[in-house]
């Protein structure tokens, strides 16, 4: 069973901050325990909700997670506290390619919410520190149908689908990754990396 925590949950939902639905959630945690996944990293904190469920949900040893908003950062860091898990989960505010640019860290399984049209960009960062056999879980990758075509692309949203349609292009494509899109939530793509 799941532990998922209702009030992050309510107020993300009532202040219009995304946040991963429950269904990618239980999914991604399924992922982590069943590939022993225990160094971990978030692109998108928001709120932290996808983190502290992470962090009580798996048998993961730790979560590193970037938010570049500070005031989503603030309240993500008060969320961590409130849960106990600042041990378990370090929160940094800045912008993921920076992080990834100096990263020397390597990670077991990356979870991609942040920036949807940045995924691509993110890609030839994540291999360097992604260990052999690691998996990318992104999120997102139907946007509510503009990427699949179902409902037309809003004037805003034209390079966002277009990177994210590079992402999946080059995640389907390129041989060093075994991938697969599942219609999970919004649409997920895991990719493991060989």
């Amino acid at each position: 069973m799941n532990n998922f925590d209702l009030d992050i949950k309510k107020y993300g939902n009532e202040n219009n901050v995304p946040i991963t639905l429950d269904d990618t959630l239980s999914f991604i945690c399924k992922t982590i325990n069943e590939n022993d996944s225990k160094q971990i990293l978030e692109i998108g904190t928001a709120i932290a909700y996808g983190s502290i469920s992470m962090a009580e949900n798996t048998n993961c040893e730790h979560i590193d997670t970037l938010e570049i908003n500070e005031d989503r950062y603030n309240l993500a860091k008060k969320n961590i506290a409130e849960h106990n898990l600042e041990n378990k989960i370090t929160c940094y505010l800045l912008d993921a390619i920076e992080y990834l640019k100096n990263c020397k860290k390597k990670y077991d399984f990356i979870y991609l919410d942040g920036p949807k049209g940045q995924y691509i960009n993110y890609l030839p960062y994540l291999v360097k520190i992604l260990n052999k056999g690691g998996i990318i879980v992104a999120d997102n990758l139907n946007f509510h149908g503009m990427v699949t075509g179902e409902i037309p692309v809003s004037r805003g949203c034209r390079s966002m689908i277009k990177g994210l349609k590079n992402y999946i292009e080059e995640i389907t494509n390129n041989p060093i990754f075994e991938t697969e899109i599942l219609n999970i939530g919004d649409g997920i793509g895991i990719t493991k990396l060989k």
